[in-house]
């Protein structure tokens, strides 16, 4: 099949020939190609250090060692109290076991702590974006084309194409469609679905305000990276920056020429990060993910842009690269080697970042801009697939680290990006050491662990201060967990406008409560899953690419039994092993909750007509959602519009109302 051959009609079950779909005056019209030189990068080959940019100054250098040593003390901390409490009359092997793994994981909830506080001191003042983006200022008028392209691959042709002409048309408000140009680059391999995009570009490019052109591939080879580079080598000498997106992504004009306009006055500035907010969260799941990100996203951006600067990172979407330094220096080989670490590489926006820095661009964030949305998966099991896809791309990496001639900061990235998989199985392993060694260990040691036991404690003649030692564990976890999401919600108390957005106080402290609890439950069947993914990958099992299901509104009783049903059998077969030791059974009753409760949490985080019921009554309200924006209104129709009650009162009550009786 040719990239304009025929299609396969699966409602006559015939082939349909291109130009009976699409007028010749409506074909796709591809421009005439511009290419430009994107070669393989011999990724071992390389002279010397990263090229220099211009920064970090000493100022990025003072702020990076304040987070490294503040992360050094929050992590020591946590690790301290912990010994204090483990190696009460002494430490046994596997005692030795379990404190050796917590080093790295209270490192990173040290980190992620830490950065969170930089950005929640940032976000007290009022901050200046790095790059002078700023939204308050008048529109620019950049002079240089700039492409926007939509990758796509199975998608859903009609949400897809309904993102895109709302982003036109936001683009088309501001005076700047003629620098924008928009291409559809397809990967699809299904072919009613190929028809679908082909007849919604046709209507689409009638329409647009901008000029949009539809390709798809014969050969998808390289997956989002090989699309991406083929678009590269064949049109990129025409532009001077590529806006890449995903098929769920959304941006508004005012948001793209800012991004534009910020490259052309940084010319040593390689790409430009956006963070997405998540919008269109109608299961209880996906809501949770996009109440969160809202609530307390934005302190620990922020942190991370504050301590970056020039050698930031890249979320592979809604970032904006300047071609001539993406086909300089991220040409993406074949990695040698069997599988995990051999093939094609998964995940390329981190890698990518890195190599463009080495060559001596400037990867920056965008803290403070706003207009980036995306949406989140609907469902447990679909964010474990998208995870498990995350976790092969990140155990590539690990050999990459190494790579000659990367900044030490691209390759911190690169491991925090390999510790955030690597992490769920070395939980488990200390765990699992925790809890056997807790179960071997002597009856005086034991009662200096049953808090609620005090007759014991005294009886066993504990030190008050070795109790104290086990409380302030617990403190010092709880405040790195949690404390980002406490500092998030402190923000917003502290701002009426963003409160009124929320809700109100008690919304803002129920969603946080009923999210932490959530998030807490759920961990446990994440170190579960994820340490499975890990083991399997490692073994040669790395599995495929498979489109996401971005509209499901339900889990089956046998899906999720067939794909949590092992937690929580092992969650059960825990339980009943320690029922007959209780201190052991109330320490892990925490996470023994997430394990029994995996295939009915599942099925409940799934539930679309449940997390309309919880919308309704006003849990996890976000801004977006209270006074949706208007390209979000465009790409989504009714179905983002509030509901009625949470504008009781108000003028715009009656309209709200009519838009929900349309989407009835």
């Amino acid at each position: 099949m040719t990239e304009r051959g025929a299609f396969f009609d699966l409602a006559t079950s015939t082939p349909v020939a291109f130009e009976t779909v699409i007028s010749p005056r409506d074909r796709v019209e591809i421009p005439t190609e511009a290419p430009l030189a994107m070669p393989v990068q011999p990724l071992g080959f390389w002279q010397g250090a990263a090229r220099a940019v211009r920064g970090p100054g000493s100022e990025t250098v003072m702020r990076r060692w304040v987070i490294f040593i503040a992360t050094a003390i929050m992590g020591a901390a946590g690790w301290k109290a912990t010994f204090d409490t483990v190696a009460l009359g002494g430490v046994t092997r596997l005692e030795a076991i379990c404190l050796t793994l917590l080093v790295p994981l209270f490192l990173a909830l040290a980190l992620w702590f830490v950065t969170a506080v930089a950005g929640f001191v940032v976000l007290l003042r009022t901050p200046k974006d790095p790059l002078g983006i700023d939204s308050s200022r008048p529109m620019p008028k950049p002079r240089a084309r700039t492409a926007i392209l939509m990758p796509v691959y199975n998608e859903d042709a009609q949400a897809v194409f309904a993102r895109l002409r709302a982003m036109d048309a936001s683009i088309a408000e501001t005076g700047n469609s003629r620098a924008f140009d928009i291409f559809i680059i397809s990967d699809t391999r299904d072919a009613a679905v190929a028809l679908a995009e082909q007849a919604c570009f046709a209507r689409f490019r009638r329409e647009a305000s901008s000029h949009v052109f539809y390709r798809r591939r014969a050969d998808n080879a390289g997956r989002k990276a090989g699309n991406v580079a083929d678009w590269v080598a064949r049109w990129g000498g025409d532009y001077e920056h590529m806006l890449v997106l995903d098929a769920d992504s959304l941006m508004t004009g005012d948001a793209m020429v800012r991004l534009a306009d910020a490259m052309e006055r940084h010319p040593g500035v390689g790409l430009i990060q956006t963070m997405p907010t998540i919008i269109n969260g109608q299961t209880i799941f996906a809501r949770t993910l996009q109440f969160a990100t809202k609530l307390y996203g934005r302190v620990a951006w922020t942190g991370l842009a504050w301590w970056s600067g020039s050698e930031s990172s890249f979320w592979g979407h809604n970032a904006i690269i300047r071609t001539k330094a993406f086909a300089q220096t991220c040409g993406l080989p074949s990695l040698n080697g069997p599988k995990p670490f051999g093939g094609e590489v998964m995940s390329h926006d981190a890698l990518e970042s890195a190599l463009l820095r080495r060559g001596g661009w400037a990867v920056h964030l965008a803290p403070y801009l706003e207009g980036s949305y995306e949406e989140s998966p609907s469902n447990l099991l679909d964010f474990a697939t998208r995870d498990r896809r995350w976790c092969r791309g990140n155990v590539q990496h690990v050999p990459l680290v190494g790579l000659k001639g990367l900044h030490w900061m691209s390759r911190l990235h690169l491991v925090i990006g390999v510790l955030s998989y690597a992490l769920s199985p070395i939980w488990f392993v200390a765990l699992s050491a925790g809890v056997i060694s807790r179960a071997l260990m002597p009856e005086v040691k034991k009662a200096a662990f049953t808090m609620a036991d005090l007759q014991a404690a005294a009886h066993a003649l504990i030190d008050w201060r070795e109790i104290q030692a086990t409380a302030w564990a617990m403190i010092i976890t709880f405040v790195l967990l949690f404390g980002p999401k406490i500092l998030g919600a402190t923000l917003i108390f502290m701002r009426k406008h963003e409160l009124k957005g929320f809700g109100g106080r008690r919304r803002v402290m129920a969603g946080l409560g009923v999210e932490m609890l959530l998030s807490a439950l759920v961990a446990p069947m994440l170190m579960f899953t994820q340490t499975r993914a890990l083991v399997e990958i490692l073994a040669g099992r790395v599995g495929g690419w498979s489109a996401q299901r971005r509209d499901a509104d339900k889990v089956a009783f046998k899906e999720a039994c067939a794909a949590m049903g092992w937690i929580s059998a092992t969650g059960l077969a825990l339980a009943a092993m320690f029922w007959f030791t209780p201190d052991l059974l109330t320490a892990t009753a925490p996470i023994l909750a997430g394990l029994i409760l995996a295939v009915p949490l599942t099925m409940l985080g799934a539930s679309k007509a449940a997390g309309l019921a919880i919308k309704a009554n006003g849990l996890f309200m976000t801004p977006d959602e209270r006074t949706p924006p208007a390209i979000v209104r465009a790409a989504l129709g009714p179905v983002c519009e509030p509901p009625v009650r949470w504008n009781v009162g108000k003028a715009k009550a009656p309209v709200l109302a009519s838009a929900e009786q349309t989407a009835a």
